[in-house]
C-alpha cells in the first residue's frame, strides 16, 4: 500500500473489516441454523407418539376425526 495516498489505505482497510464481518456473520447463522436444526431432530425423535386424537371441539359430540 502507498504511503502517497492515505485515504486509499484507509478505505481498503475499512472494506476489509467489513467484508470479514459480514463473512463470520455468515458462517455463524450457517452454523447455528444446522446446529438448531439437528438439535429439532433431536426432539422430534424423542417426543412420544399421540395414542389417540384429540376430540375435535367443533364436530357435534367431539367425535375424533
Amino acid at each position: 500500500m502507498s504511503s502517497r495516498n492515505p485515504a486509499r489505505t484507509i478505505l481498503l482497510i475499512v472494506l476489509s473489516v467489513v467484508l470479514t464481518v459480514l463473512i463470520t456473520g455468515v458462517v455463524s447463522i450457517w452454523f447455528h441454523r444446522d446446529e438448531e436444526s439437528d438439535r429439532r431432530a433431536r426432539v422430534d425423535q424423542q417426543r412420544p407418539s399421540p395414542t389417540a386424537p384429540l376430540p375435535d371441539p367443533f364436530v357435534p359430540g367431539g367425535a375424533p376425526r
